[in-house]
């Protein structure tokens, strides 16, 4: 299973036409095979970011997306693909990672539509590894248990591994504020809170695509 996320924040690039162009994008993946699900996502937090959870059978049949002239050419609307350059034209600054599952109980999206999501960037800054992804088991697993819960994730970045991305799905804004009066969850959290740089949008799901039944 390969995960890959996009932060995506807004330069020169109207928010509708950026969200037209990835439903455009969208649904040319997922007619491909190996396309798992999509999750596309707007911060509400900074209202300029987007972040996209694409979901894909391998890494073969993801890089396959790089040889589509199709695809290219709706992506390449907004940015240069071929790399940055002064007069390189993008109207969005991207920030792409191929990723691997450390965290789920599972990664496409069931019958089931989130209302709100909450994703989080992670870095590591005084952090091992094991003991960051021990801490967020345990407060996944009391997260799993709390009314409104849907899915919860954590992935961890090829590209640099000390950046990670948790994805969670909950019915309602409501339903994931009330963590805030979980005290058990803030002292497992308080665990790492100091060790770690870590970025917080709650988003509104823009664009969901998903193939009923995949599991990581």
């Amino acid at each position: 299973m390969l995960i890959s996320i996009n932060k995506a924040t807004l330069t020169d690039c109207p928010p509708e036409e950026y969200e037209a162009m990835y439903a455009e994008a969208g649904d040319f993946m997922a007619k491909q095979d190996g396309h798992v699900g999509q999750l596309f996502v707007r911060s509400q937090t900074d209202p300029n970011v987007y972040v996209t959870v694409l979901v894909w059978s391998d890494l073969e049949r993801y890089n396959r997306l790089d040889d589509m002239p199709q695809l290219m050419e709706i992506f390449e609307r907004v940015v240069a693909l071929s790399g940055p350059g002064p007069d390189s034209g993008d109207r969005i600054v991207l920030e792409h990672h191929k990723a691997d599952v450390v965290y789920a109980g599972r990664t496409s999206p069931d019958e089931a539509k989130a209302g709100m999501v909450c994703l989080n960037r992670i870095r590591l800054v005084d952090c091992s590894d094991e003991f960051y992804e021990e801490v967020y088991r345990q407060g996944s697993d009391l997260m799993a248990a709390q009314p409104g819960h849907l899915r919860h994730k954590l992935v961890r970045s090829r590209e640099d591994a000390s950046v990670y991305f948790s994805v969670a799905e909950w019915e309602s804004l409501d339903h994931y504020r009330a963590l805030d009066r979980l005290d058990a969850l803030t002292d497992i959290f308080a665990r790492v809170n100091d060790k770690i740089d870590i970025e917080n949008h709650e988003c509104v799901v823009v664009y969901e695509n998903s193939d009923q039944g995949a599991d990581a």
